[in-house]
């Protein structure tokens, strides 16, 4: 399915090309062919490609490996924890109702806490489940790599102190790992939006934890190159972590540690039916901070893996990698066509948001209809159901979101290829 995708795309993408020479033509007229082309070509051409490749891939929908006939395996699962008093219990309680027959040994690590987090954990400290180990403050990788030392189990999983789990989360992520081939080191969760309903923003990031992210999950799980398996929730093979060091202290620790196992032969995969709830930030402001944080963890990766010359990457993981690169392009891209395109529409002039622009947003509309059913079946597979999402916001979000972002995706770009100071 991998080269009928690819092969597909490619050939659209050629004929594409032929069908916007007029438009680059027109536009250069006005602003010269450097800009006509770079404009067409990551607004129309490289997005269009995406979403047929996506829409092609998404046409096979790789089921979920059958639940194992043994007793389910044993796991230790590792919760680093800093200044998060308000969240923390939850978060355990959840872990402590799923429905799992293995023992699940829970290390909690206190990243030198000040907001009395340390105190509550001391408080369950009775549980025997519960391990709670204490760390001065050295970053969430640091306390990962703590917790990991004291794991003895074969599987590890990693749960952020503000998400809490689907009772079915665990079985479900261990089933697919577990019963995943030898290479499979690790195993992304499916992550949804916990807080959605406290501002415009959360709504919005709901769209694009459902849409966006889940759909490039379910892409990449089917060719078992899942890109990122986040800390938030995810499930990995103990051995390989151990082997390849745990986590880098760096921004993205999580994105950097899946392209490693992957640069070492390794695959990874998605489980979407374990299903996790996080706290997304409230604020456009902590929103644009993280997202330059994600920004800067994928120029981290680059950079940590050689991905052209990488002897045990996988094509397919490589081509995934690969895709990543015009990001950068596309964000820069979009800081200029959205204010520009709008500018020309007000004057009356239609040379950037006119038809062949609508029928992009048109076949991405398509592309989300194939994703959301995707969704829909999986949630009633197992009996979970979601509240309604906000119209006004799916608007926004196929709108405006990726322009939104843009500026702070292209920071976080330029100041990790820049080496400027990095913040946690």
């Amino acid at each position: 399915m991998f080269f009928i995708s690819t092969a597909l795309a490619t050939l659209c993408l050629i004929c594409s090309i032929f069908i916007n020479i007029n438009w680059i033509n027109d536009i250069a007229c006005s602003f010269g062919y450097f800009l006509a082309i770079y404009l067409v070509t990551f607004i129309a051409l490289i997005p269009g490609f995406n979403f047929i490749f996506m829409f092609i891939s998404l046409l096979h929908d790789k089921k979920e490996e059958k639940a194992c006939t043994k007793k389910e395996k044993d796991v230790t699962v590792l919760i680093p924890v800093y200044n998060s008093k308000k969240y923390i219990e939850e978060t355990i309680k959840s872990i402590k109702k799923q429905k799992y027959c293995g023992d699940i040994h829970i290390n909690i690590i206190d990243d030198g806490s000040t907001d009395g987090s340390l105190e509550l954990l001391k408080s369950m400290e009775a549980d025997s489940a519960i391990t709670l180990i204490e760390s001065n403050h050295m970053g969430k990788a640091s306390a990962l790599n703590k917790g990991l030392e004291h794991v003895k189990t074969d599987y590890t999983i990693t749960v952020d102190s503000d998400t809490i789990l689907h009772p079915l989360a665990i079985r479900n992520i261990m089933s697919t790992l577990v019963n995943s081939d030898k290479k499979t080191a690790a195993t992304a969760g499916c992550l949804f939006v916990k807080n959605a309903k406290k501002s415009f923003v959360t709504k919005l990031q709901e769209w694009d934890y459902s849409l966006g992210i889940f759909g490039v999950k379910l892409i990449q799980g089917n060719y078992n190159s899942t890109l990122v398996a986040q800390g938030a929730f995810s499930a990995y093979k103990t051995k390989q972590l151990k082997e390849i060091g745990g986590w880098q202290n760096c921004v993205g620790e999580d994105i950097v540690l899946t392209w490693e196992l992957l640069s070492r032969g390794y695959t990874t995969n998605f489980s979407k039916n374990a299903i996790a709830f996080t706290e997304v930030p409230e604020k456009l402001s902590g929103l644009g901070k993280q997202r330059k944080r994600w920004a800067r963890g994928m120029i981290e990766a680059f950079k940590k893996v050689k991905v052209l010359t990488s002897k045990d990457l996988n094509f397919k993981s490589k081509f995934l990698m690969l895709l990543n690169v015009f990001f950068l392009f596309i964000d820069l891209a979009l800081l200029i066509f959205v204010p520009l395109g709008l500018i020309l529409l007000a004057l009356g002039s239609q040379l950037l948001i006119g038809w062949m622009s609508l029928f992009v947003l048109l076949f991405g509309m398509l592309l989300c209809l194939l994703i959301e059913i995707r969704r829909k079946n999986m949630l009633k597979d197992i009996e979970c159901k979601l509240e309604k999402r906000s119209f006004l916001a799916f608007i926004v979000y196929v709108l405006l979101y990726a322009f939104i972002l843009a500026p702070y995706c292209l920071i976080g770009y330029i100041s990790e290829l820049l080496n400027s100071k990095k913040e946690w």
